[in-house]
């Protein structure tokens, strides 16, 4: 029985460390900046909560080559849009930034919340990466619907990003803004 249990021990410690080491040495980027292709690209991710993650090692530190995680701007959330908005209302996850091999991406974690749109909304859909459209709020619903839905149905410059979002809210916690976030 004791043997089986170290076997059992040892093989959970070798995956363990091969998960760490998937991940990749540490970025010695000196400004930070993460690498070309990241879902994070240039706005990425929640506030930091000053305690090591998953992805973070005993110190603190990043245990893979991701670097730190993004910060976004002030006011600014991610979110996994879970179910097709209808009109004026969509349902979605808080995001978590998630080191991968590739670089940072965001996943839902948690309840889905439900959100109300403000009267006037600034809509944009991304158009491939660094570039985005802006469009009318219903064009958005309709765009993250098929997403979730129908992915054939969506036609270029546009695309299928894995329904992330990046967010700001009015002070009564309506959508003011809401920005397709890309990634390849």
């Amino acid at each position: 029985m004791r043997s089986t249990q170290r076997i059992i021990s040892s093989f959970a410690v070798v995956v363990a460390l091969g998960a760490v080491a998937a991940c990749g040495p540490k970025d010695t980027a000196a400004d930070g900046a993460a690498p070309a292709g990241s879902t994070a690209s240039a706005t990425a991710t929640a506030q930091p909560s000053g305690k090591p993650s998953a992805d973070e090692g005993s110190s603190g530190e990043p245990a893979n080559d991701c670097g730190n995680a993004p910060v976004l701007p002030a006011g600014h959330k991610m979110v996994a849009i879970t179910a097709p908005p209808s009109k004026g209302s969509m349902t979605a996850q808080d995001t978590r930034p998630t080191c991968t091999p590739n670089d940072w991406i965001y996943q839902g974690q948690g309840e889905a919340k439900y959100y109300l749109f403000a009267p006037k909304v600034k809509a944009e859909l991304s158009a491939g990466p660094g570039s985005t459209k802006t469009v009318p709020v219903g064009e958005l619903w309709a765009h993250a619907g098929d997403c979730l839905t129908n992915q054939a149905t969506v036609k270029s410059p546009y695309s299928c990003s894995g329904n992330i979002y990046d967010i700001t809210l009015d002070g009564e916690g309506n959508v003011t803004t809401i920005k397709e976030v890309w990634h390849s």
